[in-house]
């Protein structure tokens, strides 16, 4: 991260605020370019001050996440993943409606209990259907797992990365403060307008075929 640091002081580094605005403005126009053309991306930010933030991001603009619990193997593996999913959704059905009348007190809070764990790993991946079209990750040292399987399959990698980071893996480095939590607010912000998922135009209504003209033609006599 050494080009991104502007010096150090008492020790701590500081990131050069220029350089991040610079990747910023990189990283932004390639994601809103895949977002413009209808992909989905997968915001991964299990660390505690980016939480809410990335989450909020996701949620508002057609976008998958994790903001809690990484579960390895969800990108490498996910056709397994997907029965862990449909557990989930299955049990969050039940627990809203009348899935779980019928049964024991004891039965009732086991299922209570897998559905807390399984809500912290897979609330915010529960529509995705297939793999994501790309990944964004809040801390690439600290989502290294989820780093590593995007890049085995080929998946675009994007991310905020601390002094400690590697900005040569992935697609694009934002250099950020990743343990600040107004940092990432900010981030998360300036990534907003970009990650709008576009609305689908509405079919073109066919013009009605103009009405042939019947000649009438006399016979000679």
């Amino acid at each position: 991260m050494k080009a991104f640091i502007h010096g150090s002081s008492n020790g701590v580094h500081i990131i050069d605020l220029t350089k991040t605005v610079d990747q910023l403005e990189k990283v932004n126009a390639a994601m809103s370019e895949l977002v413009g053309n209808g992909k989905k991306i997968l915001f991964v930010a299990t660390k505690l001050q980016a939480r809410d933030a990335f989450a909020k991001l996701a949620e508002e603009n057609g976008h998958y996440f994790v903001a809690e619990k990484w579960v390895p193997g969800l990108l490498t593996n996910f056709k397994t993943i997907k029965t862990r999913i449909a557990t989930y959704i299955k049990l969050l059905k039940d627990s809203e409606g009348n899935g779980m009348d019928m049964l024991t007190k004891k039965e009732k809070a086991a299922k209570l209990l897998e559905l807390e764990k399984l809500d912290k790993a897979f609330r915010g991946v529960k529509e995705m259907k297939r793999s994501p079209d790309a990944i964004f990750v809040v801390d690439g040292v600290y989502e290294s797992q989820a780093v590593k399987e995007a890049l085995s399959l080929g998946i675009p990698c994007y991310k905020i990365s601390n002094t400690n980071g590697d900005p040569y893996i992935g697609n694009g480095t934002i250099p950020g403060n990743t343990n600040s939590v107004k940092s990432l607010d900010y981030l998360a912000l300036a990534l907003k307008d970009g990650m709008k998922t576009p609305a689908r135009k509405p079919a073109a209504k066919k013009e009605a075929a103009p009405a042939k003209k019947v000649e009438s033609k006399t016979q000679e006599k």
